[in-house]
């Protein structure tokens, strides 16, 4: 069975101490909707209220952890698009 596109998908890369990454790998981590994105870059990527529930608990977590710089990219495919 074919598995419908992702409606969002959210690149992001944090800078600061190591444990700002994994605090918010961590976060992330029970959604089921994180991946590796590329070197130093996590992905989240499923249904849009999943993916910006995921995304805002992995942010907090990362600014508690001392994160000083976060780059996020948002992706909404034109065919998940509403």
């Amino acid at each position: 069975m074919p598995v419908a596109p992702a409606e969002l998908s959210a690149h992001f890369r944090i800078q600061g101490p190591a444990e700002a990454g994994t605090a918010a790998r961590e976060a992330a981590g029970p959604s089921g909707l994180a991946r590796d994105g590329g070197p130093g870059e996590l992905l989240l990527s499923g249904r849009r209220e999943a993916v910006l529930a995921a995304l805002g608990e992995a942010v907090a977590a990362a600014l508690d952890a001392g994160a000083y710089e976060l780059d996020v990219r948002l992706e909404a495919p034109t065919g998940a698009r509403r």
